[in-house]
């Protein structure tokens, strides 16, 4: 926390521990975990022991407030020995296992993530038999301070997490604050990515009431119907080029990465989808309604006009109404199954298959409607050859991963055998599959070196939330 939220925090606390306490200014155990809101009762246990410092059974705001400054403001060895306290039970001056498991257990149940007891045990074994050094049968404070050292980052992130448990309530906090989409720092942060949203609305914008206007006399739900048209013109091309892979990174090395946000395609690209899924809904929406006007004046009826051919509606054999029902049926399955409830599921192939439908849907908007080929020929000759591109180096020879190890910085380590063809600059990926755990995944991962491995020639680049790749035989990106 920063040293205003820390301040905000140690307000928060005092209003609590003053709601709470009597006339003798002092709260018992069950009032100290109502006042800071403790999920778990083992931790609140453990701090409220450590924070009664007379053994009275009860804290004084005095002793709480003194307890919260030394892990806040506190050195990291301060904050170890504190730590070490609390997963020190019984008070013994040595963690045995079983405190061991009952803290990690603890932990877990406090994040809300669920281990199965053999995976518990395990843990738990790894852990203690890396920190007991002497294989005494017990973690000594010295031997889990070394064994800490040995992962500066593993040691800060538990110093701090000690506070962590005590922090009020996100949801609270966030009542207090305005909503971040409101906030000068998310328009700040996120100025690319806004400005070319609000382009890409102007231009869509600009491209339904050019629509409107050229057919401004065929009525209103017509009218409707064909602005939307030639805004799906645009956006069922425009969301292909958002995946363009190669060209992307190509353009990730141009001065356009600066103007352009470039790394947030994947997140444009679901933004589109959703706009196509819109414009479809209220572009068949508007032709039913026109259709249903015409059925009162022609021979047909509104489900010819929808399911047959015979009123000759469309370029093709008077077949866009029945393309544009199927149409309706895959973009909606598409956005469906590409949900995050549906990918993250454990069924990633249900998104996969669904999502190879984009074939079909070209196909059938070029029968569906006239002027689609003009929009869709450039982006789709490079979405083919990028395609083509990819099954030639493919077939060239594939990366071989023939080494994993887990770095002390917690880095991936992948010994990979390089092809005689493969060569990179910074800021290039690697798509990483392993068909035993899903034939049909790709993950995208930055190809760069761990902060342990020297002798690297180029400078380092800060890459967050990406597993880092050494590729043998050559010094990359440090």
């Amino acid at each position: 926390m920063s040293l205003d939220e820390d301040t905000r925090w140690l307000e928060w606390v005092t209003k609590q521990f003053e709601a709470i306490a009597g006339e003798d200014k002092e709260i018992n155990l069950e009032e100290f975990k109502t006042a800071l809101k403790v999920k778990e009762s083992f931790f609140a246990e453990r701090f409220f022991a450590l924070f009664d410092s007379d053994g009275s059974s009860s804290i004084s705001l005095d002793e709480l407030l003194g307890a919260l400054n030394l892990l806040i403001h506190g050195s990291e060895a301060d904050k170890l020995r504190f730590l070490f306290q609390v997963y020190d039970v019984d008070g013994s001056g040595s963690i045995d296992p079983d405190e061991l498991r009952t803290v990690l257990k603890s932990c877990l149940r406090e994040s809300a993530i669920s281990l199965p007891e053999e995976k518990l045990d395990d843990l738990t074994l790894a852990l203690f038999e890396s920190a007991d050094k002497d294989r005494s049968g017990a973690i000594t404070f010295e031997e889990l301070k070394a064994e800490l050292e040995n992962f500066p980052e593993v040691m800060e992130n538990l110093t701090i997490s000690a506070a962590n448990w005590l922090k009020p309530p996100e949801a609270e906090e966030r009542r207090r604050q305005a909503p971040r989409y409101l906030t000068r720092a998310y328009w700040q942060n996120n100025s690319r990515k806004l400005s070319f949203l609000m382009a890409y609305a102007l231009l869509s914008l600009l491209l339904f009431s050019s629509a409107l206007q050229h057919h401004s006399g065929g009525g209103v739900c017509y009218m409707v119907a064909k602005g939307c048209g030639q805004c799906l013109n645009f956006n069922c091309t425009f969301v292909m080029v958002l995946m363009l892979r190669r060209c992307l990174t190509w353009l990730r090395a141009t001065w356009l990465v600066r103007v352009l946000p470039l790394d947030q395609n994947i997140l444009l690209h679901q933004i589109v989808g959703y706009a196509i899924l819109v414009f479809t809904v209220v572009h068949t929406s508007a032709h039913i309604l026109n259709f249903a006007h015409l059925s009162r004046h022609t021979g047909y009826s509104l489900w010819e006009y929808l399911l047959t051919t015979r009123p000759g509606v469309g370029w093709v054999r008077g077949s866009a109404s029945l393309t544009g029902v199927v149409l309706q049926l895959l973009i909606g399955l598409m956005v469906l199954c590409s949900s995050t409830f549906v990918r993250r599921s454990g069924h990633f192939e249900v998104f996969y298959w669904s999502h190879l439908s984009y074939v079909w849907v070209w196909s059938l908007l070029l029968v569906h409607c006239a002027n689609f080929w003009k929009w869709f020929l450039v982006p789709g000759l490079v979405f083919l050859l990028e395609k083509v591109l990819g099954l030639a180096f493919a077939h060239m020879g594939g990366l071989y991963i023939v080494e994993v190890n887990l770095l002390p910085s917690k880095v991936t380590h992948l010994v990979i055998k390089r092809p005689p063809f493969f060569t990179f600059k910074p800021g290039d990926y690697l798509y990483i599959n392993i068909p035993d755990i899903a034939t049909y995944e790709w993950h995208p991962f930055t190809i760069s070196s761990a902060p342990e491995q020297s002798g690297n020639q180029f400078p380092r680049y800060n890459i967050t939330s990406t597993v880092y790749y050494y590729i043998h035989g050559i010094y990359t990106i440090s």
